[in-house]
């Protein structure tokens, strides 16, 4: 846990000069909140009648209904700290944060890890990529492609996630994707996270449906997705076949 406590302030001058780490702000004043945000310390906005409208990143609409779990999200995404997604037998999945990203680039340059994918953007590129992500899509959704680690070594052994992206046909739907690191093919990581991830696109995120795309010529994938239980669902306008599973 990287949250130690909550300190409800409602005026700028309860405010104190420094919080130690591990403090996190709730207020229903404006004026804290634009105070916080200058100095960087983590906020979140509780809204009530008397309050008036609050611009914020962390907006609570009932304080009572919000659970310690979600307060150290909250936490945690103002101090840019990846969230932990989940876990499997073998795997660690969390979200990506920059301090990751020369890890990223490893991943990618293993031999045949782009064979059937985009590779990465130039460095600096990526970079700015990345940042806009955990800024946004996390923010938005609060899924979206996540790494792989290994639970025994501590490496980055793949990536994998749903997104809402423009193949995405129906609303509660989003597109699964996944990649494994070369060197770790053939011992059934690929199944064993993408079950998870099916598993809390149901039932945490609460999708009704997922599609996957992969080159016709990726054999390995396609057999994963059947496994999986998707169906081929026809072709996109690249060439790339595209697969569909039934949720609700």
């Amino acid at each position: 846990m990287y949250l130690k406590d909550i300190i409800r302030v409602t005026s700028l001058d309860d405010l104190q000069p420094d919080y130690p780490m591990g403090i996190l702000i709730l207020t229903d004043s404006q004026a804290v909140i634009d105070e916080c945000n200058n100095r960087n310390i983590p906020v979140a906005a509780f809204e009530h009648e008397g309050s008036g409208y609050l611009k914020c990143d962390h907006i609570l609409l009932n304080v009572d209904d919000v659970d310690d779990e979600d307060f150290e999200d909250i936490y945690r995404r103002c101090r840019g700290i990846p969230l932990d997604i989940s876990d499997t037998k073998r795997t660690h999945i969390r979200e990506f944060g920059m301090d990751d990203l020369d890890d990223l680039f490893a991943l990618y340059a293993k031999p045949h890890m782009t064979d059937y994918m985009e590779p990465l953007f130039e460095y600096e590129e990526e970079k700015a990529y990345e940042l806009n992500y955990i800024r946004y899509i996390y923010k938005l959704y609060g899924f979206g492609m996540w790494l792989i680690y290994d639970t025994i070594t501590d490496e980055l052994i793949g990536r994998a996630g749903i997104e809402v992206r423009e193949t995405c046909k129906r609303d509660g739907q989003a597109e699964l994707g996944f990649c494994i690191a070369s060197d770790r093919w053939q011992e059934g990581l690929a199944y064993e996270v993408c079950s998870e991830i099916v598993r809390l696109a149901r039932e945490r995120y609460g999708l009704t449906s997922l599609i996957a795309r992969c080159d016709p010529k990726n054999i390995a994938s396609r057999r994963l997705l059947e496994k999986l239980g998707f169906n081929l669902d026809g072709y996109q306008p690249d060439g790339d076949c595209r697969y569909f599973m039934e949720m609700s």
